[in-house]
């Protein structure tokens, strides 16, 4: 492994985590800190700061996700793993855990004007991750029940897969964004009064009619 550096650094993985991560990572902080500063009353190194704290969150998601779809996939299957799988599915899972409460924290005590943006970035990333899971969980059990291509215990992990999208849809069905993103508060008018409402053409017409009735009543 160690004997050609060059080739592991070259390959498809390494070119993936070498260079197509900090692109994309640096792309997202371009994105979040050019949309966030378009807010007023925005910092750059908050919202720099939020968004490295809203990236860390979804890394910690995904490692939990990770170790906790093949524990429960296993147990509605019926089959077990050994002690030191299921050990290091665990610590998987307490260290995406750790990593998500943390920066969850974090994320809270920065100004809310600047952790905005990200937030709200994050809160429907999860909220569409959690509904693609469960639209293609279920189109993959219903696909299988018309084809008849089932194999044994082949239930278990789309069954997973649906239960896991409802919770993240679950968990997101009624965030709300800590302040509104542009400032709707009613503009502040003088009462029209009616003399001033009525235009010249109107008092003109409204004077006709008058007289007409002054003069039909007249005549009677």
């Amino acid at each position: 492994m160690f004997e050609s550096p060059l080739s592991i650094m070259f390959s498809t993985v390494g070119l993936i985590y070498g260079i197509v991560v900090p692109i994309v990572l640096i792309l997202l902080f371009g994105a979040f800190l050019v949309i966030s500063l378009l807010r007023p009353g925005t910092k750059a190194r908050t919202v720099a700061q939020a968004t490295y704290c809203t990236l860390m969150m979804g890394m910690g998601l995904l490692l939990m996700t990770v170790a906790a779809l093949p524990t429960v996939a296993s147990v509605f299957a019926g089959v077990s793993y050994a002690g030191p799988t299921y050990l290091a599915l665990l610590v998987i899972f307490v260290g995406g855990g750790v990593l998500f409460l943390w920066h969850d924290h974090w994320l809270r005590a920065l100004e809310p004007a600047s952790a905005l943006i990200p937030s709200i970035i994050y809160l429907y990333t999860v909220k569409s991750v959690g509904m693609l899971a469960a639209i293609l969980s279920g189109l993959s059990v219903i696909l299988t029940l018309i084809l008849g291509s089932a194999e044994e215990q082949w239930w278990a992990m789309p069954l997973t897969a649906f239960l896991y999208g409802l919770l993240l849809m679950w968990c997101t069905r009624s965030e709300r964004s800590p302040t509104p993103l542009f400032n709707s508060k009613p503009m502040h008018t003088r009462p029209v009064s009616v003399k001033t409402a009525v235009s010249p053409a109107k008092k003109s017409v409204v004077k006709k009619t008058v007289r007409r009735k002054y003069v039909t009543k007249k005549r009677k």
